[in-house]
């Protein structure tokens, strides 16, 4: 819930209020932590653009950490959230 409070209950991506969801900015799998600093809102398409929709090898949305609390998020030529 603090995350969803700190991004003002919106997708940090398109700025969608609808099916959001928290998301791992370095996934668990890559011994990603659950802190805060390490999430992010997305809605449900940003989020399936991050893990699910790759085309060419490259994913419809990655999110890059520039420095505590600063990220870059970087779309795909051609990718939109739906």
């Amino acid at each position: 819930m603090q995350v969803l409070s700190r991004d003002g209950y919106k997708c940090r991506s398109c700025f969608s209020r609808n099916a959001l969801h928290v998301h791992h900015i370095i996934f668990r799998s890559q011994q990603g932590t659950d802190e805060t600093s390490n999430l992010i809102t997305l809605c449900s398409s940003c989020h399936d653009g991050v893990h699910k929709d790759v085309k060419d090898g490259q994913y419809g949305l990655t999110i890059e950490v520039l420095q505590p609390g600063v990220v870059r998020m970087q779309r795909r030529p051609g990718w939109r959230p739906r």
